[in-house]
């Protein structure tokens, strides 16, 4: 890059050293700042006089940047991906605010070229031989949002009862679950560096973070950092997970071997990871892991490699991958290989490389990443059947299940098509699976009864799918499940800067952040799936139907789409109105009290020693039951005797039966000033008169004296 200065006459060269190259980038002059379109997903802000790095990097395409252009009037850029995704950045706080995809001709070999028109406020997109026309329109109503930056993790903690989230600003913010409130906020608490990644210890009291400087803390929930561990040993590194065991803290995600540190070590602040003894198995770097009691450990890689370690002996006992030429190009036929590993060396996995033809980006190594891990806790005795007992998902959209005894996989599904790598979330129960994709659409599937048994061919029929709904704009980046009141809900954080509470049936409860607080009063029935829900309804209106003909006339009874026992949401105006967690509930008394109090509050529907089904409607709460007989009364006598009290009268009989009294009885005594007026008014005016006939008395004296 050269330039010329007003001063001196000759061009001044400048250098960019940019990893894996560009395809395009912009200039602003009156910012003084390049941005550059990276082949490695990343949009670059640069000063032109500072080379050494970035002054900012805008990081949400999951594909190359192909083009950029800024917004002369407005600090704001457009950045254009190889998956025709289209985001708007706002430069100042380096974040995207709006994401456009789906909307673009479908066409896998395409030059693309953006020019936007100031004047009229128009984007024009070059797809070969076609041209879109995108027009800005002014926003009308300011966007909820519950970080300043975009959100990457999001945690549950059961024993205070709060929300947890943290975001690319080293930002940690503490809500209350039950309104939605924020109570406090850790600011910097990595410096300027992204938090990746958070987790709770086994007692929920202390909160581990990981960040991208390579560095691990511990902190207490008053702000108080107590160990900083030292992952990277110095070096910026990229930390994906972090697990809490029994005797180990592991960190994944920067190398292809796992970090450990022993909690017999945790004696100084700053904390030196200890020597994996299994070394090296994995060809790239891990992203993932999940674990298993008693010593169980499996960890996931960026290749689609999963490596089944011995968490006890710190080896490897087996290596599970996909054959990456079928795995993603066909559907229906998956090959696995398993290659159990012995003391003697290992089997390296293979590498591979995919074209254009099939995927949207040339470096689709990450089509095969594996993002996620969750073994099926409440699944230990059927995976000994043959059963799934571990599940992952990652690139490309894919769920597979797989059974870790028989080094199996028991079955696979495409969650999300066409959007890229997803993640996912198991409720403790393993009957809800819940995925999220870069698009903020998520899905709930009902897998309580998916994949119990072994099966010759592999399973590719999906789960029931009960709700897909989108709380996001952007990317969903964490997916968390917490129980409340007797309902299952879901926590969702996103790069669009919000974390969402919802519920079963996929709706929004809430964004942490908002103005009104809410409450969660009801608990809501769990579903079991669309086909069950369709039932239901159907025999509702099959009932209601009977119910018209037999009585006549009835009321129109309009079923319910959603369940009568769903959380019920109340708003609350005044913000300082809201329930804030008191240290009662946490004593044994205040427990034993909330216990007995919920005894008597459930409500009990029996009819003939059988249970009645809750009714539906405004009145469902109401107990249903046959009615008393009515015991024989004595008729009263104006029943009896109507005419006696209503019949007709005459006017001989009025005018005999209406005797007014005379006056003089009524009279008791003659109305006179006395009894008129009170007694001080007649004293004081009868004074008075004395005292002017006193004065006209002595001046008549005097008159006769003269």
């Amino acid at each position: 890059m050269a330039w010329r200065e007003k001063i001196k006459p000759h061009l001044k060269t400048t250098s960019f050293d940019i990893a894996q190259g560009i395809n395009a980038f912009d200039f602003h002059s009156r910012l003084n700042l390049i941005a550059t379109a990276g082949i490695n997903h990343r949009v670059c802000l640069w000063n032109p006089y500072v080379t050494s790095k970035p002054a900012g990097v805008l990081q949400g395409h999951s594909a190359s940047v192909i083009a950029v252009q800024f917004i002369m009037e407005r600090k704001q850029l457009f950045s254009f991906s190889k998956d025709k995704v289209l985001r708007l950045w706002d430069i100042q706080h380096q974040l995207c605010i709006q994401r456009i995809a789906g909307s673009f001709p479908k066409s896998l070999d395409f030059q693309s070229t953006l020019y936007f028109n100031e004047a009229h406020r128009r984007l024009f997109i070059s797809f070969n031989n076609q041209l879109m026309l995108l027009e800005m329109k002014q926003e009308t109503s300011r966007k909820v949002t519950s970080h300043k930056r975009a959100v990457t993790c999001v945690l549950y903690n059961s024993v205070f009862k709060q929300v947890i989230s943290s975001d690319a600003g080293s930002t940690i913010t503490f809500w209350l679950i039950d309104t939605g409130q924020k109570i406090k906020q850790f600011t910097g608490c990595h410096g300027k560096a992204e938090i990746s990644t958070m987790t709770l210890d086994t007692t929920e009291t202390r909160l581990l973070t990981g960040s991208t400087d390579g560095t691990v803390k511990i902190w207490d929930f008053n702000g108080h950092c107590h160990h900083k561990l030292s992952v990277g040993r110095d070096r910026a590194v990229d930390i994906s997970q972090i697990m809490v065991l029994k005797r180990t803290i592991l960190v994944t995600g920067w190398d292809r071997k796992i970090t450990v540190f022993r909690l017999s070590s945790l004696t100084q602040f700053f904390v030196l990871p200890s020597e994996w003894k299994g070394g090296v198995e994995h060809q790239d770097d891990i992203l993932c892991a999940a674990f298993s009691p008693p010593h169980t450990l499996v960890t996931g890689s960026c290749d689609g490699e999963i490596v089944v370690w011995n968490n006890s002996t710190e080896t490897a006992s087996l290596k599970i991958y996909l054959d990456p030429q079928k795995s993603l190009k066909s559907k229906s036929d998956t090959l696995v290989l398993q290659q159990p590993l012995s003391s003697a060396g290992r089997t390296s996995s293979i590498r591979h490389t995919m074209s254009v033809a099939d995927f949207y980006d040339s470096d689709t190594e990450c089509n095969n990443a594996i993002t996620k891990l969750l073994f099926l806790e409440a699944r230990k005795n059927t995976s000994v059947t043959g059963g799934a007992n571990l599940v992952s998902c990652g690139g490309a959209g894919y769920v597979r299940f797989w059974n870790t005894f028989k080094s199996q996989l028991i079955a696979q599904f495409e969650a999300h098509s066409g959007v890229g790598s997803i993640i996912m979330t198991i409720d403790k129960m393993s009957q809800y699976l819940i995925t999220g994709d870069i698009a903020g659409w998520m899905k709930i599937w009902y897998i309580q009864d998916y994949c119990l048994s072994s099966s010759e061919s592999k399973v590719t029929q999906p789960p029931t799918l009960i709700r897909s709904f989108q709380p996001h704009d952007d990317c969903v980046t964490s997916l968390e499940t917490c129980m409340r009141s007797s309902c299952l809900l879901i926590l969702s954080s996103s790069l669009d800067c919000r974390v969402v509470l919802s519920d079963m049936h996929g709706t929004t409860i809430g964004t942490f952040g908002q103005e009104k607080h809410w409450q969660i009063e009801n608990a809501s029935s769990h579903p079991k799936g669309e086909q069950n829900q369709d039932k239901n309804m159907s025999q509702r209106e099959e009932k209601v139907d009977i119910l018209k003909k037999k009585e006549a006339p009835a009321l129109e009874v309009e079923p319910s789409p959603n369940s009568p026992e769903q959380a019920t949401l109340v708003m609350e105006g005044n913000e300082e109105s809201v329930n804030m967690i008191s240290p009662w509930e946490n004593t044994i008394l205040g427990k034993n009290y909330k216990e007995s109090k919920t005894q008597k509050r459930k409500k009990y529907k029996f009819f003939n020693g059988k249970a009645l089904q809750n009714s539906f409607g405004t009145f469902r709460s109401l107990k249903i039951g046959t009615l008393e007989k009515v015991v024989e009364m004595n008729k009263p006598d104006f029943v009896l005797n109507p005419d006696k009290y209503f019949g007709e009268m005459t006017e001989e009989q009025c005018s005999e039966n209406l005797k007014f009294p005379s006056f003089s009885k009524t009279l008791k005594a003659v109305f006179d000033e006395n009894s008129l007026f009170p007694k001080e008014i007649l004293d004081r005016e009868q004074k008075a008169r004395q005292l002017c006939e006193q004065m006209y008395n002595e001046g008549k004296r005097k008159r006769n004296k003269k």
